[in-house]
């Protein structure tokens, strides 16, 4: 099984999340993973890990993979949809 990069994340100054997706993720599908809960995404097999910068503490952020096929994870959020994390 492979790993799909979905996105990165860096926090603004504010606290807010801003998302850097892949080419292969749609606005539809961004939308899903960032109403639905982390723990509810790492149930389902997203792994989330922790990014930070050396020089300058401030920045924070994490990269998103799915620990699989982008066509799986594409079933996965539709099935997400569906019960609403949306």
């Amino acid at each position: 099984m492979g790993r799909t990069l979905v996105a990165t994340a860096l926090y603004s100054s504010k606290g807010k999340e801003i998302y850097c997706t892949t080419p292969k993720v749609s606005n539809e599908q961004l939308r899903i993973i960032k109403n639905t809960p982390k723990e509810e995404l790492e149930e389902v097999g997203f792994t989330f890990i922790n990014l930070s910068s050396q020089d300058y503490h401030n920045i924070r952020g994490y990269a998103l993979f799915f620990e699989g096929h982008i066509n799986e994870m594409n079933h996965l959020l539709k099935q997400l949809h569906k019960k609403g994390w949306d």
